[in-house]
């Protein structure tokens, strides 16, 4: 049972979370929306009812994205507001102690972390095909990037930077073909690859490989201007619609990750998925500290909002950059995952241990 204390807080506190998401995911949807003028002036009278669907799929995603940091500033706004009218003060001074007081927010905390978590693996895959349609047929430059295909009757593996689906062409194509005990048969580098039909791609400036059956190069290397490569994939299954893998539930991603072992950006995000969960927490012990912690800066309230909203900008940038480094294979997944947190993690342990009580 909460006490009249933790209710006091909570009233204050649900409130001021639901008017920062509501004022945060507005500006995403108002600069996104400004992104697109274009496209929806081009729809025209469909332009009112496609943005409405897309920006109710969109909602969730924007949701999961700016969860820790809306509870990080709506925890500011409310701590900055008490500690403003002295409240703070009169609790600590009846014997009540900062950690007692910080509590609810604690708690709090954990059932957001437990939303943020459903929202992901069932509300957002809900929506991830009708959003991912929308984005790639009303919004998209009709390119597809980075796709791996198997090719189960030539027993080959097709991996293609980037294709257009109105042109029917591809760029920078790399196909791993095998024998029948899984040894490497031949492999063709490519720059472009255009569709001809019945079957068959040309290819453009290619590079062949061919090996043994014991999987050993054969010499020598065969570079030619351009080949024809018959293959059973087609427009038809390049232009299907593929859902970004940020949008995948756990269980998804994992299966991604199976079938997709040589793909970086799979597994840094499967591992983001685990780390994800303390952030709302890592957040806390940095954005606390530096609102109610220390007498020089609570005199100021600009100066402790602004903190949290600094705080987490420049782990959401630290994040970026290590999924960045993960995505190219420049560090392992599991590290640039799990890097902020450990990072923002100690040095907001130190200090809350730090903190004024």
């Amino acid at each position: 049972m909460f006490s009249r204390l933790d209710n006091y807080i909570l009233k204050a506190f649900i409130p001021t979370f639901i008017m920062c998401l509501l004022i945060i995911s507005g500006i995403y949807i108002v600069v996104d929306l400004l992104q697109k003028l274009g496209e929806f002036v081009e729809m025209g009278g469909d332009a009112f009812g496609t943005g409405i669907r897309y920006y109710i799929y969109l909602f969730p995603v924007i949701v999961f994205q700016f969860f820790p940091a809306v509870t990080l500033v709506a925890v500011g706004i409310v701590l900055v507001r008490l500690s403003k009218n002295r409240e703070i003060l009169a609790m600590q001074v009846a014997g009540i102690s900062l950690y007692r007081i910080l509590l609810p927010i604690f708690v709090i905390t954990v059932f957001m972390s437990f939303a943020s978590f459903g929202d992901q693996e069932w509300l957002i895959p809900k929506f991830a095909e009708r959003l991912e349609t929308l984005r790639q047929n009303s919004f998209g430059d009709n390119i597809q990037r980075n796709l791996l295909l198997e090719d189960k009757e030539n027993n080959a593996l097709i991996r293609i930077w980037k294709y257009n689906n109105k042109t029917q062409t591809m760029q920078s194509v790399f196909v791993l073909a095998r024998h029948e005990n899984r040894k490497k048969k031949f492999t063709i580098s490519a720059e472009e690859g255009r569709w001809l039909g019945n079957n068959t791609w040309l290819l453009s400036k290619a590079v062949k490989h061919v090996y043994d059956e014991r999987g050993k190069w054969v010499a020598p290397l065969q570079q030619m201007d351009s080949m024809e490569f018959e293959s059973t994939i087609t427009p038809m299954d390049l232009g299907k619609i593929k859902l970004d893998p940020s949008l995948l539930n756990f269980e998804q991603l994992k299966e991604l990750c199976k079938n997709e072992p040589d793909n970086p950006r799979n597994r840094v995000l499967f591992h983001s998925r685990i780390a994800y969960t303390l952030t709302h927490f890592v957040l806390l012990l940095l954005g606390i500290p530096l609102v109610v912690g220390f007498e020089r800066l609570s005199r100021n309230l600009f100066l402790r909002v602004g903190l949290c909203v600094l705080v987490c900008g420049i782990f959401y940038a630290l994040t970026f950059v290590c999924s960045n480094l993960g995505n190219t294979g420049m560090i392992h997944p599991a590290f640039a995952a799990w890097l902020p947190i450990v990072i923002f993690g100690s040095v907001g342990l130190l200090l809350f241990d730090m903190m004024q009580m």
